[in-house]
């Protein structure tokens, strides 16, 4: 295994910033929103905070699985 850092000292870091900073704003949007909407829906999830684990644990697919997955999982609680 090679654990040589020199690779990355040597890169010029500012040519990759504007590849970058389009994937990390979309990907702090995703985010946001995902947050945004399991503290709306916290109460009507089956496992919310094992949610939340997901969602910041997991950065990029975290979100997309709770949109795509997580919102389809609601308690139905029909005693209330």
């Amino acid at each position: 295994m090679n654990t040589d850092i020199a690779p990355l000292l040597e890169m010029d870091w500012f040519q990759l910033l504007p590849l970058m900073i389009p994937v990390l704003f979309f990907n702090m949007l995703l985010i946001g929103i995902t947050l945004l909407d399991w503290y709306k829906r916290k109460n009507q999830l089956v496992q919310p905070y094992m949610w939340l684990l997901i969602i910041v644990s997991l950065q990029m697919i975290g979100p997309i699985v709770y949109l795509m997955i997580g919102r389809r999982t609601v308690r139905h609680d029909y005693d209330s």
